[in-house]
């Protein structure tokens, strides 16, 4: 990932993780050194892995940065608001995956699916999002929305 202006430092971070727990449960790779996770253990660290680390960090973009990016680039909100329902189809792909009984047959599929949507969503913020961002935000802008990121996420995940 590109070097990323300081008051996206965290979200990028967040974002770093997002991207190995979706190149996981797309390979069925382990989480461990184990050989090989079921579905079901990836089933309960994808759901783990949203409700301690997703949900506050689509918060964090949805409430502080998207609003911001929104008054300074008018332009983006086609984005935007593209980004916003991905937010809310990987609510509802958590919400499928919570639900499937541990042996129910689409839940391979239901992972994967997530895992597809998060790398794209990921690297859509990266690529696209953030250079706008960068381009127009103002310093004092910037600290504004770091902190206000920083009170939702704190540093990002470690």
């Amino acid at each position: 990932m590109p070097k990323r202006h300081p008051s996206l430092v965290a979200l990028s971070r967040e974002h770093h993780h997002g991207l190995l727990l979706a190149f996981r449960i797309k390979h069925g790779l382990p989480k461990t050194r184990r050989p090989h996770d079921s579905p079901q253990e990836q089933a309960v660290d994808t759901v783990h892995f949203f409700k301690s680390g997703l949900a506050p960090h689509f918060a964090a973009e949805a409430d502080i940065l998207f609003p911001a990016i929104r008054a300074m680039q008018p332009q983006a909100s086609a984005l935007l608001d593209r980004l916003m329902h991905e937010h809310a189809a990987m609510r509802e792909f958590v919400h499928q995956i919570d639900q499937q009984s541990p042996d129910g047959p689409q839940l391979t599929e239901l992972l994967r699916s997530f895992g597809t949507l998060l790398e794209r969503h990921i690297r859509c913020e990266e690529r696209d999002l953030f250079p706008v961002y960068e381009a127009h935000v103002s310093e004092a802008e910037a600290t504004r929305i770091e902190r206000a990121i920083f009170q939702v996420i704190g540093d990002g995940l470690a």
